[in-house]
């Protein structure tokens, strides 16, 4: 029997209005935004604009994810930068970092 929490992630998931597609290292899925946001941080180089912005993934799916996993959303390439599971393991989250951030 389902809990409230995976009733909500399924009842959420089912409704296509809410989902956009996402590759993670070629795979294809469906997944959720969270508002992008712009920030502006300091670096070496100067004033860089980085987006900051998460990627809801329901479970199950293909293949484990790992930092760093190469991400293509709305044509724009990124990587992973932390997964977090939520306490029903229904669903993920992954943080988005632009490809020249981090290592």
């Amino acid at each position: 029997m389902e809990n409230p929490f995976q009733k909500m992630i399924n009842d959420i998931f089912s409704v296509e209005d809410f989902l956009e597609d996402c590759f993670i290292e070629g795979q294809h899925y469906k997944c959720i935004t969270s508002p992008i946001v712009d920030n502006v941080t300091f670096s070496e180089v100067g004033v860089e604009s980085e987006e900051n912005f998460t990627l809801d993934l329901k479970l199950p799916i293909s293949h484990k994810l790992k930092k760093n996993d190469r991400v293509k959303f709305r044509d724009e390439n990124y990587k992973i930068n932390f997964i977090e599971t939520d306490s029903s393991n229904t669903s993920i989250k992954i943080h988005i970092v632009s490809l020249s951030k981090g290592v």
